[in-house]
């Protein structure tokens, strides 16, 4: 029988992130057993880490509940661990947000605990500041954001603020939620040109770019950030919101058999994905590419066993697949507006669906 510290090595060998969760949940599994502590608190914060980088957040929540609960408990024991508990609190906020089972009253005692530990800490006001901007930004309140976000920048960075290659993803990304998309592709150039770099970007940078090069006249550079996008954001379940990005990328630009291709080769990730704001970008995209496949005839194309409309002959009736992610965007969509008490994603699902070249 492997021990913890073994199954916890296995875990640190495999790639991506989420082949690692099978080993860290038996190494959890078994220090729960040995009732050890320590190592159930080491297994949970590497369980953690890879369960908010591989897409599946529900399993992030539920195993960092458990690391907050013991980390107040046995503060003595565990103290040295703040750091670590603060910066993992900022996936849980945001996981909290792209999950529209998760109450608006739960959130706000969320952001309450987690405002009380900064005071107490003496760092994470930077970051706490930008959450305000996520949630602004999902609820559709321009003026909101704006006021978060002229917070989040004047704020002094501090331990647990994002590393400056996603924060200025991150502001390149609030200016192209605003529409300036002249300041977004400059912000996005830089970004690429100073070769900043982290687990994120520039993979999500190039997506974001997209759009507001075309916006800018710039088809050749939008076509340089699908090609090196695409590139570093295959195939993994991290990146379904950002294939989404290149899937109405190429809906734009009229290459519908291109997006066809794309879309067929995740879909099976994206069939996994419990991140419900990147699946409800997903369905959106899959939604408007089999809308403009309408009118062409059947669509042969190869899908996994796990699709409920799958067809043992691979044809398909455009209008039924359209018809079937329309219903699925639609029905997300209400259950963040019924949370947000918006119309935001309503509005958002309509966008997509009128993409056209």
């Amino acid at each position: 029988m492997q021990t913890i510290d073994e199954l916890l090595e296995l875990a640190e060998q495999q790639t991506p992130p989420e082949a690692a969760i099978p080993f860290l949940e038996q190494a959890v599994r078994l220090a729960d057993a040995q009732q050890d502590r320590d190592a159930a608190f080491r297994a949970r914060v590497e369980l953690v880490r890879a369960a908010s980088f591989s897409g599946f957040p529900d399993k992030a929540l539920i195993h960092f509940a458990w690391l907050i609960g013991t980390f107040d408990r046995h503060r003595a024991q565990f103290e040295r661990h703040t750091y670590i508990v603060m910066w993992m609190y900022k996936w849980i906020l945001a996981a909290a947000i792209d999950n529209p089972a998760f109450p608006l009253g739960r959130l706000q005692r969320l952001e309450a605990d987690f405002e009380r530990r900064t005071r107490e800490y003496g760092f994470g006001a930077h970051y706490q500041a930008y959450h305000r901007l996520m949630l602004t930004k999902q609820m559709g309140d321009a003026e909101g954001a704006q006021a978060a976000f002229l917070a989040w920048r004047s704020l002094p960075r501090d331990m647990i603020s994002d590393c400056e290659a996603c924060e200025q993803n991150k502001v390149m990304g609030y200016y192209a939620w605003r529409g300036n998309a002249g300041a977004a592709v400059k912000l996005g150039r830089d970004i690429i040109d100073q070769g900043m770099s982290c687990h994120n970007v520039p993979t999500v940078t190039y997506a974001n770019l997209l759009l507001p090069l075309l916006a800018t006249g710039d088809a050749d550079g939008a076509r340089h950030a699908h090609r090196e996008g695409l590139r570093l954001a295959r195939s993994d379940r991290n990146f379904i919101e950002t294939i989404a990005e290149h899937l109405r990328y190429l809906l734009v630009v009229g290459e519908v058999d291109a997006a066809l291709g794309v879309w067929a080769e995740h879909l099976p990730l994206a069939l996994g994905v419990r991140n419900r704001n990147d699946l409800f970008e997903f369905l959106g995209a899959s939604a408007a590419l089999w809308r403009a496949l309408e009118g062409a005839g059947t669509v042969r194309v190869a899908l996994p066993p796990a699709f409920a409309l799958r067809r043992a002959d691979d044809t398909y009736a455009p209008e039924r697949l359209s018809a079937h992610f329309l219903r699925e965007a639609a029905t997300l969509a209400g259950l963040f507006d019924a949370r947000n008490g918006t119309g935001r994603y309503a509005e958002r699902l309509g966008q997509v669906l009128a993409l056209r070249a």
